[in-house]
């Protein structure tokens, strides 16, 4: 029963809520995310629980310093889905947080072979989905008016990077690459970034002595690092997840292929177990793409040291681009909450279609501006070329506007 105390309570707070354009019934109803991400299962699960880490750490942040503000200071609730790098789970949990969730929006699922089917899904209900890392094309390409990509762009600009990245160092120094062996893993993934590297050195005049992929998660790559050792190729690339990284990369020291450098595609070379698995000697002949320039370049705000000190603290490993990239598809979900103004579907999508965040904490922390075009792509996003020094840092070296200021390139990389 309520008395006349209660009641004049109660309509005060409604009165209070009104004023701010709130519902006294929703003022405070967390706003779900739908999150995919392979945590076990496959090759990716270490990269996933890397990007898993920041995008929690983004939920507290948002939530911490208040919230969403046109909802009210509704809060951000996280529903994570271990996706084990299988499209049919994803598949699966994609239309469980859609339809028994009821979750507004979606994210993830970092692997192509994943995303690719999930989104379609997304897409069928009419629920916005923020990929985070997925590189394939066709997730932007397909007319789709659900699916946005605004910290990661196709495999194609990774792969183009590369092989611009490549000639530039030959240029530079004199000391031009001739000849090039193309290993990948045969996904989506693999192929996208084979097709651009093979088109890109042809028209370079590189020599492609080998172009192979491989079944992802061999457990004996040995067979593979004998064909390009028999080659003599100037430039490997690698395209791979981390435990094929590792065993890859281990593999050309240990049987002595004589390359002038190994480029990674900002796969296995940057997640957070690479280094520690491989080793300094290994690791200081390899170069990889990333989708982020590191501390030098970008942490230079309190909101960038916030985040990088806390990740670092909680984790014991440094932020890399994969988990940077998450971080900030968090916050594009929050942008757009706050310019939708409801948490509902086409509302999200929406305000997700007009994204254009510049020149905030948040760009100088990624290292380039969001805006989202006609595609759901940015077309601002960028990556860059770093080599892992002999103390084991990664340090950027292309492009040079880019480029670390207390380290100097080594090409060909320094052999043992």
């Amino acid at each position: 029963m309520i008395n006349r105390k209660n009641f004049i309570v109660r309509a005060c707070l409604a009165g209070t809520f009104a004023a701010l354009g709130v519902s006294a019934a929703h003022a405070a109803d967390p706003v779900k995310i739908g999150y995919l991400i392979p945590l076990s299962g496959s090759a990716a699960a270490a990269i996933g629980k890397d990007m898993s880490r920041a995008t929690h750490l983004a939920v507290k942040h948002i939530n911490e310093a208040g919230g969403i503000k046109s909802l009210g200071g509704a809060k951000l609730e996280l529903l994570e889905s271990d996706t084990r790098g299988d499209p049919k789970v994803a598949i699966t949990e994609t239309e469980r947080l859609i339809t028994r969730e009821k979750v507004p929006v979606l994210l993830g699922a970092f692997q192509s072979g994943v995303t690719f089917p999930a989104t379609a899904v997304a897409e069928k209900y009419s629920v916005p989905w923020v990929v985070d890392l997925a590189a394939k094309a066709d997730i932007t390409e397909r007319g789709y008016k659900y699916v946005f990509r605004g910290t990661q762009v196709p495999a194609s600009s990774n792969a183009e990077s590369m092989a611009d990245f490549v000639a530039w160092a030959g240029k530079t120094t004199g000391k031009p690459a001739k000849s090039v062996a193309m290993v990948y893993e045969n996904t989506d993934w693999g192929q996208d970034m084979a097709n651009t590297l093979r088109k890109k050195f042809k028209e370079q005049g590189v020599e492609i002595v080998l172009d192979e992929g491989y079944p992802p998660n061999s457990p004996d790559l040995r067979p593979l690092v004998l064909k390009i050792k028999g080659r003599k190729p100037d430039v490997v690339t690698v395209t791979s997840y981390a435990a094929d990284a590792v065993q890859l990369h281990k593999l050309l020291v240990q049987m002595k292929v004589d390359a002038m450098a190994y480029i990674g595609s900002a796969g296995g070379q940057i997640d957070s177990g690479f280094l520690p698995q491989v080793g300094k000697d290994v690791a200081k002949l390899v170069f990889t793409t990333n989708g982020w320039a590191g501390y030098e370049s970008s942490i230079t705000t309190p909101f960038a040291k916030k985040f990088w000190d806390e990740f670092k603290g909680a984790y014991k490993v440094e932020p890399n681009e994969l988990s940077v990239s998450a971080y900030g598809s968090v916050w594009m979900i929050k942008d757009a909450l706050e310019r939708a103004g409801k948490a509902e579907p086409q509302a999200i999508r929406d305000a997700l279609a007009k994204t254009s965040i510049k020149g905030t904490d948040l760009n100088k922390l990624l290292g380039y501006d969001i805006v989202i075009d006609e595609k759901g792509q940015n077309p601002l996003k960028r990556y860059v070329m770093q080599q892992i020094t002999p103390t084991g840092e990664y340090r950027t070296i292309w492009p040079e506007n880019l480029a670390s200021k207390s380290y100097k390139m080594t090409w060909p990389a320094a052999k043992n």
